[in-house]
């Protein structure tokens, strides 16, 4: 396939992307930013919150804070807990290893 206009796609592929489900966070990347599915600023003037003055606060931007802050303290719950799966995964195959003066060793300094 040879798909020339691949660049004409991309905030479909961005909408796609930030409304996908991660499996490490238990949330969409959207989600993690703004704590609710999408959501415009229409949707506030059809529920009557836009403040009267820019002093006065708006329920659903405080609401909104605070489910951003629950959905991060799960997500990082739930990093936490993958991150401990991995490690306990990659700990199975380790071993510890003792030096001792004199002994000979492989050293890859590719990257140096």
């Amino acid at each position: 396939m040879d798909q020339q206009d691949w660049v004409d796609h991309l905030e479909l592929v961005e909408f796609c992307y930030n409304n996908s489900k991660h499996s490490a966070t238990g949330s969409t990347p959207f989600q993690m930013v703004t704590c609710k599915s999408t959501i415009v600023p229409m949707t506030w003037v059809a529920h009557g919150q836009l403040p009267s003055d820019a002093n006065e606060e708006v329920p659903v931007v405080t609401q909104l804070d605070e489910e951003r802050r629950r959905l991060w303290e799960v997500a990082k719950a739930n990093l936490e807990k993958v991150h401990k799966r991995y490690k306990d995964f990659t700990d199975k195959s380790r071993r510890e290893v003792k030096f001792q003066k004199g002994d000979e060793m492989w050293l890859n300094i590719k990257n140096f």
